[in-house]
C-alpha cells in the first residue's frame, strides 16, 4: 500500500502542477485552512482571494479522491480494507486502522514535559505525507488549525463519538462532508506540538473526555 499511496501522491502532484494548484503548509497563526491575512484597505481583494483559496482546496480534495478511487478500483474493496487491518466481509466493516503502516509511539495517559496534561490519544509514527483514512464512517465536523494539535480533522460518528486526527500536513475533506470507513482524511505531518511526523488519534465518546483509542479499536475487532 505504501507504493500505492506514493503513486497516488505523485498523480495528484502532477495534476496539481498541471492545473496550477499548490498545497500550502498550515501556518501557526492560521485559524483554519481557509484563513488568509487581510491587509488594511484591501478587504475586497482579501474576500476574493479567500474564495479562490477555498475553490482550489475543494478542487485539490477532488483530485485526491479521483486518484485514490482509481487505485482502489484496481485493488478492490476487500483488499483496501485489509491494508488497514480489517480482513472480514466488506459489508460488515465497522472500523479500520488509520494508517496502512506505522509504528506505535506515545500511548494514552502518559504524562511528562511533552504534554500540558495526560496524553489524550495514541500516536502512530510514520512518514510525512502518508495517507490517513477514516477509522469509521461519520461526518466531518471540524477542519482547522488547533494550536498544539496542529492541523486537525474531527469526524463525528453516528453515535456522537468524535474521532480526532491531529498534526496533519494536508487535508482531503471539508466541513460537513460525509466520509465512509477507510476514506482518505488527509496526510501525516508534524504541525502543532510535535517532535516528528506522526498521527495523534483521539477517540471521544459523545464529544466528551477521551478514552484509550487502542481499547476502542480492539473492541471493533482490530489488532493495532
Amino acid at each position: 500500500m505504501s507504493s500505492l499511496l506514493r503513486r497516488t501522491g505523485l498523480t495528484v502532484a502532477v495534476v496539481a502542477l498541471a492545473t496550477g494548484l499548490a498545497v500550502a503548509t498550515p501556518r501557526a497563526d492560521a485559524a483554519t485552512p481557509d484563513t488568509v491575512v487581510r491587509a488594511p484597505g484591501h478587504e475586497a481583494d482579501a474576500v476574493e482571494l479567500a474564495a479562490q483559496v477555498r475553490e482550489r482546496q475543494h478542487r485539490l480534495a477532488s483530485l485526491y479522491r479521483q486518484a485514490d478511487a482509481r487505485d482502489r478500483a484496481l485493488l478492490g474493496r476487500k483488499a483496501v480494507l485489509a491494508q488497514y487491518g480489517y480482513h472480514g466481509d466488506p459489508d460488515d466493516v465497522v472500523a479500520v486502522l488509520p494508517l496502512a503502516s506505522y509504528s506505535l509511539s506515545a500511548g494514552f495517559g502518559l504524562t511528562g514535559p511533552l504534554w500540558e496534561a495526560e496524553h489524550g490519544g495514541q500516536d502512530f509514527g510514520t512518514y510525512v505525507g502518508d495517507q490517513i483514512v477514516a477509522v469509521a464512517a461519520g461526518v466531518v465536523t471540524e477542519v482547522s488549525y488547533a494550536g498544539p494539535y496542529g492541523l486537525r480533522t474531527i469526524v463525528t460518528l453516528p453515535d456522537g463519538t468524535e474521532v480526532w486526527y491531529c498534526h496533519q500536513t494536508a487535508v482531503s475533506v471539508w466541513l460537513g462532508e460525509s466520509v465512509d470507513v477507510a476514506d482518505p482524511i488527509g496526510t501525516v505531518g508534524s504541525t502543532g506540538n510535535a517532535t516528528g511526523p506522526h498521527l495523534h488519534l483521539e477517540v471521544r465518546p459523545g464529544g466528551g473526555s477521551p478514552i484509550d483509542p487502542m481499547d476502542w479499536l480492539r473492541a471493533a475487532g482490530l489488532d493495532p
